[in-house]
């Protein structure tokens, strides 16, 4: 292996419904199962790059192409951002002011991402239209254009507008300070990379004909056929070069505490090591995030969470817990925003919320595991969804978690299994950071928090 530097609505649609048939209504509702069955994915490869897809039967498709380049494995702060912003510009075939017209006359959308982990090309497009979308990714990936001037004209200013605005969103800023002192290299790098070292299209390209094999991305589809996105993978990807896959060092957590002043706003993550994805994954460690909570499913509510109950003494102040998955690890953790004086007041109660997670009650153990089925379900509902965390899977281990293994593993949780995974989460050192006024946003210690 090559190594490089460290608003789904529930429910069917409305029915015009008589008042003769409300009562039967009534007496038939049942919240024990989803009405159907959800399609499955099916897993192949074609000319030895990895398929992925499920056929929902809806008239749009989604197609993505995900890369293990992110920002973990760049050998330069920057790279892996300039090689996103250089999707759907100038290949061997097409200039970039072609591929914007053909893509509004086919009346198709193509948008990139990129992680820490992965660069993902995606595009949303009418079913019908699926083999021009894959010529399409196929020829941005087989035969890309590193033009000098568009990278000065265009991917320079972009990159720049994006990071300028990511930085001042202080939730945004104090989780990637946390990233950095839970994990220093690799995944503790800026996944923006605020601090971009000079490097010019040689260096992209460089970086591009590294991690533009076919052991380094995978094809990714939902509501396609799966024969006829292999067929069309192999057809058009067929120009993509053999290769190892991009490989790191395994991720090692430190935990500390990085506090950095700011006038755009104030914010505070409190991070501890959360579950990896795939097959390593802990279903106790998305229980416990909606346990935490903050975030509610009620507008105008903080909810009955932990941390929405502690919230709902302060008028500014919000918050929101999540579980990231890598593919070796993962990132517990919480973010507190708000009006400096009221995120002091309130943080106290947030790190008393995380603590009492060891002692949290079977009736909250419940409802945080009908949370966390729901996301699970709204997520495999919406073509657009999870297309990086399947070809991410399917990149590292040959094959994905079924949607009903997903399920079953979190109705599998109990009361006792959390209890065990909130002890063992709590018992390592927490990962701060603390963007915003830092006159008044407390130090870590002033929360009882080890670091």
């Amino acid at each position: 292996m090559f190594s490089l530097r460290n608003a789904v609505a529930r429910g069917a649609p409305r029915q015009c419904l008589k008042s003769s048939s409300l009562l039967p209504l009534r007496h038939a509702r049942t919240f024990a199962s989803p009405a159907s069955t959800l399609p499955t994915y099916e897993v192949s490869e074609a000319n030895g790059v990895k398929v992925v897809s499920k056929d929902t039967g809806s008239p749009t498709a989604s197609l993505a192409v995900v890369i293990r380049a992110g920002s973990r494995y760049q050998p330069l702060p920057g790279l892996a951002h300039a090689l996103e912003h250089f999707a759907f510009k100038a290949t061997s075939k097409r200039s970039s002011l072609f591929i914007t017209r053909e893509v509004e006359l086919m009346g198709g959308i193509l948008e990139t991402s990129l992680s820490r982990e992965n660069i993902v090309y995606k595009a949303r497009f009418l079913r019908g239209d699926l083999p021009y979308f894959v010529e399409l990714l196929g020829d941005a990936m087989t035969k890309p254009v590193f033009n000098a001037h568009e990278f000065k004209e265009q991917v320079i200013p972009t990159m720049e507008h994006e990071s300028h605005v990511a930085y001042s969103n202080p939730s945004y800023f104090a989780l990637e300070a946390a990233h950095a002192v839970a994990y220093h290299q690799g995944l503790g790098l800026d996944q923006l990379s605020y601090v971009r070292k000079d490097f010019a299209t040689r260096e992209i390209a460089l970086y591009a004909s590294l991690t533009f094999n076919k052991s380094n991305f995978a094809v990714v589809g939902s509501g396609v056929p799966h024969s006829d996105l292999v067929k069309y993978t192999t057809e058009f990807f067929g120009g993509a070069k053999t290769g190892e896959a991009a490989d790191a060092e395994s991720s090692a957590y430190y935990g500390g505490e990085n506090r950095v002043w700011s006038r755009a706003g104030n914010a505070v993550v409190i991070a501890f090591p959360g579950s990896a994805g795939g097959a390593a994954f802990k279903p106790e460690l998305s229980v416990l995030s909606y346990l935490l909570g903050g975030q509610s499913n009620i507008k105008w509510s903080h909810g009955s969470s932990l941390v929405g109950k502690v919230l709902d003494k302060y008028r500014t102040v919000t918050a929101a817990s999540k579980n990231i998955t890598y593919s070796d690890t993962g990132l517990f953790y919480v973010t507190v925003a708000g009006q400096a004086e009221e995120l002091k007041n309130a943080l106290p109660g947030v790190v008393e919320a995380i603590k009492s997670l060891k002692n949290v009650k079977a009736e909250d153990v419940k409802r945080a595991i009908q949370n966390a089925k729901f996301d699970v379900y709204a997520a495999a509902e919406d073509n657009a969804l999870s297309l990086e965390a399947i070809g991410q899977s399917v990149i590292a281990t040959g094959g994905i978690p079924q949607i009903e293994q997903t399920i079953k593993a979190i109705e599998g949780v109990t009361l006792d299994s959390v209890k065990k995974a909130a002890t063992a989460l709590l018992a390592n050192k927490a990962a701060v950071g603390v963007v915003g006024d830092l006159h008044i946003l407390p130090y870590a210690c002033d929360l009882g928090l080890t670091v």
